[in-house]
């Protein structure tokens, strides 16, 4: 386990996961414009997200429940995005797509406001590197199984997925149980103004 969680940091292309990093900010920075001029081919999935959150929310939940749903929709997501190698460009088109869509849900949550420093919170600076790791994982996949990329690493899928498992999953873990808390003071909170 701490062998496989070490060996991903000498495995993943620095290039690569900065071109995984850029890919994401250029789907971020493209959000606001999106959510304002409602172009719905990008924004349908998002604004479904926020609706969900909504309803979900506007409920009492127990802890548990919270985090279970929290860290499967991570988990899911960022799996997909690992199941994306097998597409050739979808890694690519997978993390601009990931940019837009949590630019749009933090845009309507914060209401424009602090757009760029509200990454800059203890869930996202977990969670924005699992979903980078995970994406650069299926980039180099990708480019190394269909065109035999030299410089990258002639690694199997299924030892990506190990990599996910042993790396990906403790920080949603970890995001998952902050963001937990955070939303059960929140709603404490709340409850103490009302």
């Amino acid at each position: 386990m701490i062998q496989s969680f070490l060996e991903i940091f000498h495995v993943i292309n620095t290039q690569i996961l900065i071109i995984s990093i850029l890919l994401f900010f250029v789907g971020y920075a493209i959000a606001p414009t999106a959510y304002y001029k409602k172009i719905k081919w990008l924004t349908a999935y998002p604004f479904f997200i926020i609706k969900l959150m909504d309803a979900f929310f506007k409920k009492k939940h127990h802890p548990l429940k919270i985090f279970f749903i929290l860290f499967t929709l991570n988990t899911l997501s960022l799996f997909l995005n690992l199941i994306s190698a097998w597409g050739i460009l979808l890694p690519f088109i997978f993390v601009l797509y990931m940019g837009l869509n949590i630019g749009v849900v933090m845009y309507h949550s914060l209401e424009g406001k602090f757009y760029y420093i509200g990454l800059l919170n203890p869930v996202a600076i977990l969670e924005l590197p699992a979903a980078w790791l995970s994406i650069t994982m299926a980039m180099q996949f990708s480019l190394q199984h269909y065109l035999n990329i030299s410089f990258l690493p002639t690694i199997s899928f299924l030892k990506y997925v190990d990599y996910f498992l042993y790396t990906i999953i403790p920080l949603l873990l970890l995001a998952g149980i902050i963001e937990t808390i955070l939303i059960v003071k929140n709603e404490k909170d709340n409850n103490a103004i009302d």
